[in-house]
């Protein structure tokens, strides 16, 4: 009896490893993506070379087609919508609107700095075994820490080593690349802003830290991701994931206990 209850109640444990999918959240501060319509001085808040409250200089940008410094249409490798497959193969990430607020921007470099913290709040509280933070620097790499607070008002902190995730630079060829982008763009005042410069490479990327969380984090509901700078570079966190902890399907469940009480009439 002794090793059979164990055997009985494991049947209501997930046994099947899940993967990180997009968690809904607010608290997006910064639009760092070009997009149209031009003048482009007032597609973005802020850029990923020139920091906060800067809309010049080379950041990122949708990709499509736009008028280029040639004087005609020019296709532009850039972010794309929808649900995208990290290349990590840890599941699956999507960006916020191009059209909006759609980063967390922690620097203190630009004219509306600094800010080096920022917080995601979940728009539904639950309970995740891991968390995916996605993103870039620029500038160099940087650290950051990631501080998770629960619904009982306890944190935990987890730390993003400098290069290395999310701390990496946006040109790098790392083994944590989640997507290849292929190119930036430049917002500049030639032709009153409404005209973009291209840049192309290979090892434009978005970049994956992935956070796995300790037995007791994982019994917890997250309420809020605190994402905090702590080296030198232009941090951008631009989408969130998790692999959240199932609940036990009331039919497990119900056999579980069924099989248990069978158990212990027999017993009688």
């Amino acid at each position: 009896m002794k090793h059979l209850i164990p055997s009985v109640l494991a049947l209501a444990l997930p046994s099947v490893h899940a993967a990180v999918s997009t968690i809904a959240v607010t608290g997006w501060s910064e639009d760092i993506v070009l997009n149209d319509p031009s003048p482009y001085s007032t597609a973005v808040t802020s850029t990923m070379d020139n920091g906060l409250g800067s809309f010049e200089n080379w950041t990122w940008i949708e990709e499509g087609n736009y008028l280029g410094t040639s004087g005609s249409s020019e296709f532009f490798e850039g972010l794309t919508s929808g649900t995208i497959a990290s290349m990590t193969g840890n599941g699956t990430f999507e960006f916020q609107s191009f059209s909006g607020s759609n980063a967390l921007l922690l620097t203190s470099a630009g004219p509306s700095g600094p800010l080096l913290t920022g917080t995601l709040t979940l728009s539904t509280p639950a309970s995740y075994s891991s968390i995916a933070l996605f993103g870039s620097t620029s500038g160099g790499a940087t650290s950051a820490t990631v501080t998770l607070t629960f619904s009982d008002s306890s944190t935990s902190e987890y730390t993003i080593a400098s290069g290395t995730g999310i701390g990496t630079d946006w040109f790098n060829t790392n083994a944590d690349r989640a997507v290849v982008v292929g190119g930036r763009a430049a917002n500049k005042s030639e032709e009153g802003y409404t005209v973009l410069f291209r840049g192309t490479s290979d090892s434009i990327a978005i970049n994956e830290s992935l956070l796995t969380l300790t037995a007791t984090d994982q019994a917890k509901v997250l309420e809020s991701v605190t994402i905090t700078n702590t080296g030198g570079g232009k941090l951008a966190v631009m989408a969130i994931s998790g692999e959240a902890v199932p609940e036990p399907s009331a039919a497990i469940l119900f056999g579980a206990l069924g099989a248990f009480g069978l158990v212990r009439r027999r017993r009688i």
